[in-house]
């Protein structure tokens, strides 16, 4: 029997922060990951945004997130001697004069945020821009894949990963501690993304799952040092590049509430490069095409902490499109509610949902 203080299913973004954190406070873990290739995590941009949306808002606690993601990353990275995040600007090339004018019309009041870039002829060289460009900065970019392979390479050395799909129908819940198989844990947080939808404990919560697809695209003289947004992003995939001849780019996404697959679709695929060739002045080729279930929720808020009716059973979900950023933060506070009874933020909390995970 091995025994550990919490189990943790998943090794997504949320998985792996949650572990990440709990390894800093010296507190005992295992993590059950099946190990699937291409999880939402997996396949998502890595971009942290400042400014979201059409009506370009400012994100949800942007400006505690976003420099408390550089410092995780960058701390992670070295710990595990990788670079995984840089700060990059990205530039938005205005679809319609009514998007130049509510960028022109949020400039004051983001100004911290947005600008107009001075190189405009420049750009107009590698892409048609009618209505011009605004410039977002600084946003982050993560690179997914070095950042989960490096941290999942940590927990096989330290032999605290097991890899296989996790059954919820052999969980064992008691007053003293929660089984499964041969692990016998304190408590038990599920951080297994939409499998989380499925759980008993957690099925009431409001998850709005939805589907997300992206394009791998080889594309020439474009620079990859921009992260470019007109409708879809272009975001550049260091997995593949890390040097000044990167020329490799993620394209994508769709935000689907409603679909009859999970798997990638020819219209998807025959849009977005439609959208590339009216809109980059470059030669490309499409290299691969990903689709993936993210675990969104109605109130686009995470799901963070203990069930309150079940102490032992713990849930980290429910990031949606922003795992980059939230994870890391979220993370951490149930890392340190589990070492220290700390506070998880209300707005995250799962306490607010006490009613509706009633027995």
């Amino acid at each position: 029997m091995i025994h550990t203080g919490t189990l943790l299913v998943g090794q997504g973004l949320s998985g792996s922060w949650l572990s990440w954190w709990l390894s800093q406070y010296n507190e005992e873990f295992m993590v059950i990951d099946e190990g699937r290739e291409f999880s939402s995590s997996r396949i998502a941009s890595g971009v942290i945004n400042p400014v979201t949306g059409r009506v370009l808002a400012k994100t949800w606690m942007a400006e505690t997130l976003l420099p408390f993601a550089l410092e995780a990353y960058t701390n992670m990275g070295n710990a595990l001697g990788i670079r995984c995040i840089q700060s990059t600007r990205i530039l938005h090339s205005f679809p319609s004069m009514q998007m130049k004018e509510a960028f022109d019309k949020r400039l004051p009041e983001l100004s911290e945020y947005l600008s107009i870039p001075e190189d405009q002829e420049y750009w107009k060289s590698l892409m048609e821009i009618p209505y011009g460009l605004g410039s977002i900065s600084p946003a982050l970019l993560i690179d997914l894949n070095l950042h989960l392979n490096s941290w999942k390479s940590a927990l096989e050395t330290k032999q605290q990963l097991i890899q296989e799909k996790f059954e919820s129908s052999e969980l064992e819940l008691t007053d003293q501690h929660i089984r499964y198989r041969d692990i016998q844990a304190e408590r038990i947080v599920f951080c297994d993304g939409i499998h989380g939808m499925d759980l008993p404990f957690f099925s009431k919560l409001p998850f709005s799952p939805n589907k997300g697809e992206a394009l791998l695209l080889e594309i020439e003289d474009l620079p990859a040092d921009h992260i470019y947004k007109k409708g879809i992003s272009l975001v550049p995939y260091p997995h593949l590049g890390g040097n000044e001849n990167q020329r490799y780019f993620w394209a994508g996404s769709t935000y689907e509430n409603r679909y009859q697959t999970d798997a990638p679709t020819d219209a998807f695929r025959e849009r977005t490069e439609l959208a590339v060739r009216n809109w980059i002045k470059r030669p490309f080729k499409t290299l691969h095409h990903w689709a993936a279930i993210r675990p969104a929720t109605i109130e686009r808020r995470p799901f963070a902490g203990f069930h309150p009716h079940l102490p032992r059973v713990g849930i980290l979900n429910g990031m949606g499109t922003k795992g980059c950023s939230l994870a890391p933060y979220f993370g951490q506070q149930v890392a340190l509610f589990i070492r220290a009874g700390g506070t998880i933020r209300p707005e995250a909390s799962i306490n607010r949902f006490s009613s509706l995970l009633s027995p």
